[in-house]
């Protein structure tokens, strides 16, 4: 994005949604940011699923931080004496997406369709594109991710992928341990059929 001007062939106008429908490498710190959801206590940066290309990974707790000692040239009263730094918590965002052994990275795939929308009304990202593999293959994948307000330690991500084309075979890595808190669900759809029935952890 150049400063003060917004690609409304990107960004649609919408009242109540934040919409993306092109992938754009260039400026990920500014969509990171814009695309984040937060509910006061856990906060997650809007880094795609796949977790590469990013600006910067962010997952963070409030009241979550380090403190370092402030050291002034002279004492005076009111000085602050402890100073805090917010600490980036263990990225539980990513969760990467293989078939054929073919990893999707947004930067280099083959993208039929791509949309983002960030609903400031229910406070769900979500993402959905079509993916044509080197091979030929197409699949739909679909993300969603939240954090809840009524349970503040809560987030929900998902992750849904429809197999377009016969004979891909898809895997899914989640490259961490899922914690308290976090619920996954994928699942896997050939030609509509589900074939691999969504499973929560944690």
């Amino acid at each position: 994005m150049t400063p003060g001007t917004i690609d409304r062939t990107r960004f649609p106008v919408d009242p109540w949604k934040l919409i993306e429908t092109r992938f754009e490498p260039a400026d990920l710190g500014v969509s990171e940011t814009l695309f984040a959801v937060a509910n006061g206590y856990l906060g997650l940066r809007g880094n795609h699923p796949e977790g590469r290309p990013a600006h910067a990974h962010g997952t963070f707790v409030n009241g979550f931080h380090e403190t370092w000692p402030i050291r002034h040239a002279e004492d005076a009263y009111g000085l602050a004496r402890i100073g805090q730094t917010i600490v980036n918590a263990p990225d539980a965002k990513t969760i990467r997406l293989y078939i054929d052994d073919e990893p999707l990275l947004a930067p280099k795939a083959d993208l039929e369709s791509y949309g983002r929308t960030l609903d400031l009304r229910d406070g769900v990202l979500t993402r959905d594109l079509i993916w044509r593999t080197p091979s030929g293959k197409r699949a739909r994948v679909n993300t969603t991710r939240m954090v809840s307000f009524a349970d503040k330690h809560l987030a929900v991500m998902t992750l849904e992928v429809t197999l377009l084309d016969q004979g891909a075979s898809p895997r899914v890595v989640d490259t961490r341990e899922t914690g308290p808190g976090l619920v996954r669900r994928k699942r896997v759809h050939r030609h509509g059929a589900e074939v691999l029935p969504g499973g929560v952890q944690g």
